[in-house]
C-alpha cells in the first residue's frame, strides 16, 4: 500500500477545503441571484435564514481547512506562498523585521549598504556565517565533517528574522479574513431577506465587526511573542528592531504597497459602515425588544400596544449626548453579562431612578408649560353581574399648564413647578412611599410637607432628593400592565367580546386571575374553564352561541399574551403605575391627606382638584350633565368615604357589594368559620343570623363602643339596666384575657392573636373565650409534658 507523506495529504486538505469553499460561494451567489430575479422557485430554499447560514460555515470550513494545511506545510519545511496577496513580501516589509547578528563578529556597514544579492528574492536573506565552534575534547570525531574556519577578511551580512509567521499571527490572519468574507455573506444576506432578524443583525452589526478588530490586534500579539521567544531561546545573539525601508520601486515593496492600499480600502469601508450600522442597530428597538427575548418580553410586548410604539426606546432610556451613551452602553455590557450568566431578577426592576430627567427626553415632544385647559374623559365599566350591566363615567380632567399666555396657569401639570421648584425623597426603590415634600414657589418661599409626624424643621429623611418631572407620574407610559378588570372593559366596550353573553364579565376576570405556571398552560385553562362554565350553566346558549363563546375564549387569551409573562414574574400588579389611584397609590402617595406644612396646611386630597365630573341628569325631560361630584355606585359613607381606592379597586375580581365582600374575615369568625381557627372549633355567635352588620354599625357616626352600645339599646330597649353597658363589660373582659395570652410567644399563639385582633374578638365573644382558654390551657399543660418525656 503506497505511503502518503505529509505534503500529498496537506494538498489533498487543501483541495478539499477549496472545493468545499468554492461549491458554497457558488451555491450563494446562484441563490442571491435567484431571490433577486424574483425566481420563488428557484430561491425558496435559500430565503430562510438557516440556508445562508449554512453556506457561510461552509465557506468558513473550507478556508479554515486549506489555511491549517498551509500551516502543517510550512511547519515541514514548505515555504506558503501565499502570492496571490503578496503577504509575504507585506509582512517583510511594513510589519518589522529583527535583526540577528553574532555577538563575537562585528557587521561590515559597508555590506549592509550595498545593494541587494541579484539571487535575494525580496525576503532580504543574505549569507550568514556560522560563529567559530571549539573542536570536540580529543581530537575531530571520524567522518565528520570539520566546519571551515570563518574567514575575517569576509564582509559579515545580518540575518533577518520575519516576526509574522508564527502561529497567533496566522489565528489573527484567519480571524480577520474570515470576518471580512462573513460580513461580505452578512451583506448579501440583508439584502435579499426581507424580514429583519434581530439575532442575525447582532452577528451582522457588531460581532463581525468585533471579530475583525480582533483579528487584526492579534497579529501584532503574535508578533510581539515571537520576539520575546527569540530573545529567550538565543540569549547570546543580539536582537534589534529595524524600520522598514520603502522603496517602490522595489517589485516586492511595490507588491506589498498594493495589498496595503487594497486591504484598508477594503476593512475600512467595511469597519465604518458595520459601525455605523452596529450604532443604530443598537439603539433600535428591535434590539431592546427582540435580542434577549425572555429577559424584555414584558416590555417588548407592552412597548407595541403603547401610544408610544413609534418611539424607538433609546430616545427615552438614554436621549441625547454621549455622556449617557457611554452610561447606557456600559450598563448595557453589564446586563448582557447578567443575561448570559442567567443572573437577571425576576421580574426587572423599574428604571425609574435611573432614568434620565424628563426634561432632557419626554420634553422634546411634550411640553408642560404649553399644556392648558381640561380633557375630556370618558371611562366605561361592566358590572359583574348576569347582564354585564354598562356604566359610564364622565369627566374633565384638570391637565392646565404654566404659561398664561395660552391660558391659565393650573391643573396637574402645575406640578411640575412651571413656577417654582417641587421637590421629594422616597424611601424604597419603586418610589411608593413618600414621606417628605419640599414647595419653593416663585418669590422664594419654601412649605415643607412631611407624613411621618415630624416637624418641618427635622433632618430629611434617608434617600436622594428628587425634583419632580413627568416620569414621578408617567411612570409607565410605554410599558403598561393591563389589569384583568381594566382590560376586559375596553374588550367589552368595542365588542371584542360579545356582551350579551352572560357572567362574561365575571368569569373573564376570574379565569384571568388565577395563577399558572407558564403562557401554554395558561391558554389551555382558560379556554376549559370558560366552555366548561357556559357548558354547565348555559347548555342551550353555548350550542346557540358556540362562535362568541369561542371569540370570547380567544380574547381573552390575547388579554393574557398582553399582559402576563410567568417566566418573568410579571403581571398587572409587578410595576405600579402612578396614573390615577386605582390598584396602586399613584396619586395619593402624597394627596392621602397626611401631608401637612409648617403651618398645619395639608396636601389637599379633594376629587375636584384635579377632576370635575358630569353627572347625567334629566331636566324638563331632556337628558343633560351636571357638574358636581363623584356618584359612586355604592353610596360611601363615614370610613367608607376616606378610604383609598387602591383597597378595594385592586384590578381583580370586584368584592361583592356587600360588608361580606370587604370584611370577609370578620364575618366569617362571626358565623365561626375562620380556616386558621378550625382547631378551636368554633362555633357561630348567638346574634349571627338575628342581626346584620347594619344593626350595630353606624357608618355616619364613630366606632366607638358607646356608640355601638346605644345601637344595642334600639332592640334591647325594655331591659336597659342590663344591656346599656353589656359591651363595655364583654370588651373589658377580653382585653385581660388577651393581656394574659399574649405572655405566651411561641409561633402558633402569635399567629393566632394577630388574626383574632384582625376579625374582632367582639364579632364573636365565645369564640373568643374558646380561643383564649384553649392557648392559656396549652401554656400550662407544656412544662409538665415536656418532664414526662424528659423521664
Amino acid at each position: 500500500m503506497p505511503r502518503f507523506s505529509v505534503k500529498a495529504w496537506c494538498r489533498a486538505v487543501t483541495v478539499l477545503g477549496g472545493v468545499l469553499a468554492v461549491v458554497a460561494l457558488l451555491a450563494l451567489i446562484i441563490s442571491v441571484v435567484s431571490n433577486v430575479q424574483g425566481n420563488p422557485a428557484a430561491a425558496a430554499p435559500a430565503t430562510a435564514p438557516t440556508a445562508y447560514l449554512i453556506l457561510a460555515v461552509m465557506m468558513i470550513i473550507g478556508a479554515g481547512l486549506m489555511l491549517v494545511s498551509a500551516i502543517i506545510q510550512r511547519s515541514h519545511g514548505h515555504r506558503l506562498r501565499l502570492w496571490m496577496l503578496g503577504l509575504d513580501a507585506l509582512f517583510q516589509s511594513f510589519a518589522g523585521r529583527y535583526k540577528r547578528r553574532n555577538a563575537n563578529l562585528e557587521p561590515d556597514r559597508s555590506a549592509e549598504d550595498s545593494p541587494t544579492d541579484p539571487e535575494d528574492d525580496g525576503h532580504a536573506r543574505v549569507k550568514t556565517v556560522p560563529a567559530p565552534t571549539a573542536p570536540p575534547a580529543g581530537g575531530a570525531v571520524r567522518g565528520s565533517p570539520t566546519p571551515p574556519p570563518p574567514d575575517p577578511h569576509e564582509p559579515y551580512h545580518p540575518k533577518y528574522i520575519p516576526l509574522w509567521n508564527n502561529v497567533i499571527s496566522y489565528f489573527g490572519l484567519f480571524l480577520a479574513a474570515m470576518a471580512i468574507l462573513l460580513l461580505l455573506t452578512f451583506a448579501l444576506f440583508t439584502a435579499v431577506t426581507r424580514q429583519a432578524n434581530p439575532y442575525v443583525d447582532i452577528v451582522g452589526y457588531l460581532v463581525l465587526p468585533g471579530i475583525l478588530v480582533l483579528g487584526s490586534l492579534i497579529v501584532p500579539v503574535g508578533m510581539f511573542f515571537k520576539s520575546w521567544r527569540l530573545r529567550r531561546r538565543d540569549p547570546l545573539q543580539k536582537l534589534s528592531f529595524l524600520f522598514p525601508r520603502i522603496d517602490l520601486n522595489d517589485p516586492a515593496q511595490r507588491r506589498a504597497a498594493k495589498v496595503v492600499v487594497g486591504g484598508t480600502f477594503l476593512m475600512l469601508p467595511v469597519v465604518v459602515v458595520s459601525s455605523y450600522h452596529g450604532y443604530h442597530y443598537s439603539d433600535s428597538a428591535d434590539f431592546c425588544a427582540k435580542a434577549c427575548h425572555k429577559v424584555m418580553e414584558p416590555q417588548a410586548t407592552t412597548y407595541e400596544h403603547s401610544a408610544h410604539a413609534r418611539v424607538a426606546c433609546a430616545e427615552c432610556h438614554i436621549g441625547e449626548g454621549a455622556s449617557w451613551f457611554v452610561k447606557a452602553k456600559l450598563s448595557g455590557t453589564r446586563q448582557v453579562l447578567a443575561t448570559i450568566q442567567e443572573s437577571y431578577p425576576r421580574p426587572i426592576p423599574p428604571a425609574i431612578t435611573n432614568l434620565r430627567p424628563a426634561r432632557e427626553t419626554c420634553e422634546r415632544c411634550h411640553w408642560p408649560k404649553k399644556f392648558f385647559g381640561a380633557q375630556l374623559r370618558e371611562i366605561v365599566h361592566f358590572s359583574a353581574d348576569e347582564n354585564n350591566t354598562r356604566r359610564e363615567l364622565d369627566m374633565l380632567l384638570k391637565t392646565g399648564g404654566g404659561d398664561e399666555s395660552i391660558g391659565r396657569a393650573e391643573g396637574i401639570h402645575m406640578h411640575m413647578a412651571l413656577e417654582g421648584r417641587l421637590e421629594y425623597v422616597a424611601t424604597d426603590v419603586k418610589v411608593q412611599d413618600i414621606p417628605w415634600v419640599r414647595y419653593t414657589d416663585r418669590a422664594g418661599n419654601v412649605s415643607i410637607y412631611r407624613s411621618d409626624g415630624r416637624p418641618s424643621s427635622d433632618p430629611i429623611p434617608e434617600g436622594a432628593v428628587r425634583q419632580l418631572d413627568c416620569m414621578d407620574c408617567h411612570n409607565r407610559p410605554a410599558h403598561n400592565f393591563r389589569s384583568p378588570e381594566e382590560a376586559v372593559d375596553i374588550f367589552l366596550d368595542v365588542g371584542r367580546i360579545d356582551t350579551t353573553l352572560p357572567f362574561i364579565k365575571r368569569e373573564a376576570v376570574a379565569v384571568l386571575t388565577k395563577p399558572y405556571p407558564d403562557r401554554e398552560t395558561a391558554e389551555a385553562r382558560i379556554g376549559a374553564y370558560l366552555m366548561q362554565f357556559y357548558e354547565t350553566q348555559y347548555p342551550e346558549l353555548t350550542v346557540a352561541r358556540r362562535a362568541s363563546i369561542h371569540q370570547a375564549v380567544d380574547m381573552v387569551r390575547q388579554i393574557y399574551r398582553q399582559n402576563f409573562f410567568p417566566a418573568m414574574n410579571v403581571d398587572w400588579q409587578t410595576y405600579p403605575d402612578n396614573i390615577g389611584h386605582k390598584i396602586s397609590l399613584g396619586c395619593f402617595r402624597c394627596h392621602e391627606g397626611r401631608h401637612v406644612n409648617q403651618n398645619g396646611a395639608p396636601i389637599s386630597h379633594a376629587c375636584d382638584v384635579c377632576h370635575t365630573f358630569l353627572n347625567p341628569i334629566e331636566r324638563d325631560g331632556t337628558a343633560v350633565v351636571q357638574k358636581g361630584e363623584f356618584r359612586h355606585p355604592i353610596p360611601l359613607e363615614g370610613v367608607h368615604a376616606t378610604m383609598r381606592c387602591a383597597l378595594c379597586h385592586t384590578g381583580g375580581a370586584a368584592p361583592s357589594p356587600t360588608c361580606a365582600g370587604c370584611h370577609s374575615l370578620q364575618s366569617g369568625f362571626r358565623v365561626g368559620n375562620v380556616p386558621s381557627l378550625q382547631a378551636f372549633k368554633l362555633a357561630p355567635d348567638p346574634m349571627a343570623e338575628a342581626v346584620d352588620c347594619e344593626g350595630c354599625h353606624d357608618l355616619s357616626r364613630p366606632r366607638t363602643v358607646e356608640v355601638i352600645n346605644e345601637k344595642c339599646l334600639d332592640c334591647h330597649s325594655d331591659d336597659e339596666a342590663r344591656y346599656k353597658g353589656m359591651l363595655h363589660s364583654w370588651k373589658t373582659e377580653i382585653d385581660a384575657m388577651l393581656l394574659e395570652v399574649e405572655s405566651v410567644r411561641d409561633r402558633e399563639t402569635v399567629e393566632v392573636l394577630r388574626t383574632l385582633r384582625k376579625a374582632g374578638p367582639l364579632h364573636n365573644i365565645e369564640a373568643t373565650r374558646i380561643i383564649t382558654r384553649a392557648i392559656l390551657g396549652r401554656s400550662t399543660a407544656a412544662p409538665a409534658g415536656r418532664k414526662s418525656t424528659g423521664d
